[in-house]
């Protein structure tokens, strides 16, 4: 049955693009070449209209966003979703439109369970054979307060691994079946999804999974194990014979980011596995073994920032990454700020991304004494990196050379002053922070060194490509 508004309690009026895409996207999973010749017709007109009302320094903003709406739309019509993940699909969008004037987050990323069958050697979530996990109740009710309280209807499942994830005799999927109405995205090593589990993903209908590669064969086996490569081509396998749509999770480091994205990965993955999708994460040194030296240096980061906007704009290829696209999303989307999200961990530790591991507050100590997670959005932490990124340039009217968002992170791009909300709201380290590192002088150093060397980096681009919109010297 149509999930209608009135069963999944919209109370703010949609705007009418977000009713237009939310329409198209169900009648593009039932007829994907029309689909298809839809959205030409109904945006590709629009956007030299949208692009000439925007100020100069606007202007290449909303190109990148229209971009990544064009290439976010063709990804979904090369998976190629049942009518039943449309409908939800219709649903997400139609409801992300409520939280940003509402001031709400978009979504929420969950990680239930610390437990991976795997043991990378520099995990940044730090997962093991530890059984660390939030109680069933306390994840569905977390569920339950977002779609109440906030409309959000997309959810990122992480980990540990995912699958691994058990609560009283429930795990992911049972969450997933519960939740017809949302939509979950879920980050794993694809282990175990074999034809069962294939199977079940696709019967829920509400689910795609983002396997997780560092490159080729060589790179994978490397990091993750031997014959973790064709562990992953058979998980692939798996899912396109259920008809389960699926997309990739990157990890790009100062080893592989050369070999992310390049022409063999692309066509390999994106042609031959017809992936729909990939999200891409910059190592960040947290977790086991945090390692400064293993992100990618300044200069890959903008290489990867090309080669990432050259195949969504050229081949409609969706690849979002969240350090060199801060374009798209006008900045760092942590902190629940509207429209961003915040993570919860095993513990039921509560920080402002999966990638600043320090926590404002934990959600059983909050059902505990009778609060929600309305209460997360009041803590000092959290309300001290909506500010910073205010500061930043959300919310303002115009951009400037010191509002770069090709570097949007606060704790990556801008260590002193993630350190210095650290310290100021007295947040405490999650499972995921790297040990020691709010005393080590060395390790504030190299993360400072490394914004320095970032921001030299990046500078001349924003100007030239953003605030006075022309095309990169390189």
């Amino acid at each position: 049955m149509p999930l209608t508004r009135s069963r999944i309690g919209l109370r703010r009026k949609k705007s009418w693009p977000f009713r237009v895409l939310g329409r198209a996207v169900i009648e593009a999973t039932a007829h994907p070449e029309a689909g298809s010749r839809l959205f030409d017709l109904l945006l590709l007109p629009m956007r030299s209209l949208i692009l000439r009302q925007q100020p100069p320094d606007r202007r290449r903003i909303w190109d990148d966003a229209l971009s990544l709406l064009t290439a976010m739309w063709t990804s979904m019509l090369r998976a190629w979703p049942t009518r039943r993940m449309g409908e939800v699909l219709h649903d997400v969008v139609a409801t992300y439109s409520d939280t940003v004037p509402g001031g709400s987050p978009g979504f929420l990323v969950i990680s239930p369970g610390k437990a991976c069958n795997l043991r990378c050697p520099d995990c940044y979530a730090n997962s093991a054979t530890e059984m660390n996990a939030l109680d069933y109740e306390v994840l569905s009710r977390i569920v339950q307060e977002a779609k109440e309280k906030w409309s959000i209807r997309f959810f990122t499942v992480t980990g540990g691994e995912p699958l691994f994830y058990r609560s009283k005799g429930k795990g992911v999927l049972d969450l997933c079946a519960e939740n017809q109405d949302c939509m979950f995205l879920m980050y794993t090593n694809g282990f175990l999804i074999n034809r069962k589990v294939a199977e079940s993903m696709a019967e829920v209908g509400n689910i795609t999974p983002a396997v997780s590669v560092e490159g080729m064969r060589e790179r994978t086996d490397a990091r993750r194990g031997q014959g973790a490569f064709d562990k992953v081509l058979a998980a692939i396998r798996e899912m396109h014979r259920a008809g389960v749509p699926f997309g990739l999770s990157l990890t790009a480091s100062s080893r592989n980011s050369d070999e992310l994205l390049d022409d063999e990965f692309v066509d390999f993955f994106f042609r031959k596995q017809r992936a729909a999708y990939a999200w891409m994460f910059h190592y960040m040194p947290m977790g086991r073994n945090p390692d400064p030296d293993s992100m990618p240096t300044p200069e890959q980061r903008m290489r990867l920032w090309k080669r990432s906007w050259e195949l969504m704009r050229e081949r409609r290829i969706m690849v979002v990454d969240f350090w060199t696209e801060g374009t798209v999303s006008f900045g760092c989307i942590s902190g629940g700020r509207p429209g961003g999200y915040f993570a919860i961990d095993w513990n039921g530790d509560i920080s402002p991304c999966v990638f600043f591991p320090y926590a404002a507050a934990n959600i059983n100590d909050i059902y505990s004494s009778r609060g929600s997670l309305t209460d997360v959005l009041k803590t000092p932490l959290f309300r001290a990196v909506r500010e910073w990124q205010e500061g930043y340039g959300y919310r303002q009217k115009d951009l400037t050379p010191e509002t770069d968002w090709l570097r949007p992170c606060p704790i990556r791009d801008h260590y002193p002053d993630a350190l210095e909300m650290i310290r100021r709201t007295g947040a405490w380290p999650t499972d995921s922070a790297p040990e020691g590192a709010l005393e080590s002088l060395e390790y504030q150093e190299k993360m400072s060194d490394y914004g320095r060397r970032l921001a030299e980096t990046t500078r001349d681009i924003w100007c030239s490509c953003y605030l006075r919109n022309s095309s990169p010297k390189s």
